[in-house]
């Protein structure tokens, strides 16, 4: 009778956290990648601005964007990325080179 009581509550438990989302689990490993993704962003608007195909004000306001993301980067990764602190992430990252690559297309030259 006793093995029957001890049994019924570990059988919950284990089903519980067989029953846990996916998406609950964080992604530590995507971390590196999206950081790696960043500061490449960064070096894209430093190349940029070298090579005048931004101007300050432009380089400014995208080196703005990139802070906010990798601020937001730092905040997610205290408790591990979890699947939708990624693809929100991912979405900021492609909003950034989306806007990086308009603003070199723009054809608005920056001379001094």
């Amino acid at each position: 009778m006793r093995k029957i009581l001890f049994a019924g509550p570990l059988a919950l438990a284990a089903a519980a956290v067989l029953a846990t989302p996916a998406y609950a689990a964080p992604f530590v490993h995507e971390g590196g990648q999206i950081r790696y993704q960043i500061n490449q962003l960064d070096r894209q608007i430093d190349r940029a601005q070298a090579r005048h195909l931004l101007s300050p004000r432009e380089a400014n306001r995208l080196e703005r964007q990139v802070s906010e993301l990798r601020g937001l980067h730092a905040n997610y990764q205290r408790g591990g990325l979890t699947r939708g602190e990624v693809r929100a992430l991912n979405q900021r990252i492609d909003t950034v080179q989306k806007n990086i690559q308009r603003e070199i297309a723009d054809g608005n030259r920056y001379h001094r």
